[in-house]
């Protein structure tokens, strides 16, 4: 129980309940609040949705914090973590943790899980919602095609080989992205060989090996596969049955088995031939930004249940992996996730400085572009690179 006076703590996250849900339609992070504020603990959490956009919900938070009146708890993408700590004062995890909890509730997590919310030695937050990026394809037209999942998906050379069977098909392009564009450029680029930032976290993004993976996208996109539609019309498209393929997280799952009707699975990445997979880990961690003491102390209470094997369980009905090392069986569906997963996720891309959230923005602007051959891949890549200096430079 918690041992201070009675406190209300507010939860600031993405996941919106859709109205007129029953209790068993509740996205799962609002059963995980609700089974907490069963138990009376003394700390009433109160869930509440500013934004089904990150930057949105990061950028309400920011005003309530400038106002004063900081949420406690806020989901943070992994991308932001630089930004949260230089611009949004995040709470170090040892700064609210009674001596010896945050050791024993780190011990139930993923050492990898842990690693990407650790920062200059400190637990910035809490691994919650981990995910990669994966295709999901639609049988149904895979079949009409008659092409192979196996095949089509073995590398880049060959998906772009037997796409043109899958459009005969349909008549319109194959497949598009459901997430922030950045996300699976940086994952393209990685298995290409190239990276985004380098260690001293100057942009790298105009490298040869990222030319090639920028390169790929351009071409389907040339060759009438790729769709260069908003994320939002894309998965509007892929859930109605007329786009084959989608880009899009792992978190996605648990909704899609719900309401889609046709058949339908996922895969891991196509590989650039002869190099390594190395895809992004994505999603985001439960930050901690309350200073009032009993706040803090009541953000720490229910982090403790949300890091149970309880809380866990209930969580991870939504596609997310799994960031412990609690036994959950895995959906249909994850298994290219944990694939990806287990061949080594980086984080996401950490950008620098309190401009970091823009410089995230910008870059993401420079992807579409160059994917939509708006712009040129190696003109767009050296543009954003001389953008990203010049905000990484004004701090």
């Amino acid at each position: 129980m918690f041992s201070g006076r009675s406190v209300e703590i507010a939860f600031s996250h993405i996941w919106a309940t859709p109205p007129g849900a029953t209790v068993a339609q509740l996205h799962p992070v609002e059963q995980v609040v609700n089974a907490y504020n069963a138990k009376n603990t003394g700390v009433k959490v109160a869930s509440r949705v500013d934004s089904t956009v990150y930057i949105e919900s990061l950028q309400k938070a920011q005003a309530d914090m400038a106002a004063g009146r900081p949420p406690a708890l806020v989901m943070t993408p992994w991308a932001f973590i630089n930004f949260a700590d230089a611009a949004l004062n995040a709470t170090n995890l040892e700064d609210i943790a009674p001596p010896g909890e945050l050791d024993t509730l780190l011990a139930n997590m993923s050492p990898a899980a842990v690693d990407l919310v650790t920062l200059n030695g400190k637990r910035k937050g809490f691994p919650y919602a981990l995910s990669c990026p994966v295709i999901y394809y639609n049988n149904d037209i895979l079949k009409k095609a008659g092409v192979e999942p196996a095949a089509l998906f073995k590398d880049w050379a060959s998906f772009a080989e037997l796409g043109p069977k899958v459009r005969a098909a349909t008549d319109a392009p194959i497949i598009g992205v459901g997430t922030n564009s950045d996300w699976p450029a940086q994952s393209l680029i990685q298995s290409a060989g190239g990276r985004i930032l380098n260690d001293d976290n100057t942009p790298a993004l105009d490298s040869a090996e990222a030319i090639t993976a920028m390169k790929t996208i351009a071409d389907l996109n040339k060759a009438g596969l790729w769709s260069t539609a908003t994320l939002q019309e894309n998965n509007a498209a892929f859930s109605g049955g007329t786009l084959p393929m989608f880009m899009a997280s792992v978190a996605a799952l648990g909704g899609f088995r719900r309401s889609l009707s046709f058949d339908f699975n996922t895969s891991t990445f196509p590989l650039f031939a002869g190099k390594p997979r190395r895809m992004s880990a994505g999603g985001s961690y439960i930050g901690v930004y309350a200073k009032d003491k009993d706040q803090q102390a009541g953000a720490w209470d229910f982090l403790k249940f949300a890091a149970s094997e309880e809380g866990t369980k209930i969580w991870l009905q939504t596609g997310y992996l799994n960031a412990t090392k609690y036994q959950v069986p895995t959906l249909p569906g994850q298994e290219s996730a944990y694939t990806q997963f287990n061949e080594g996720l980086t984080r996401e891309t950490a950008w620098p400085g309190r401009r970091g959230a823009e410089a995230s923005r910008v870059w993401d602007g420079y992807v579409q572009r160059i994917w939509s051959n708006d712009v040129g891949v190696e003109d767009g890549l050296k543009q954003a690179k001389a953008e990203l200096q010049t905000l990484f430079s004004q701090g």
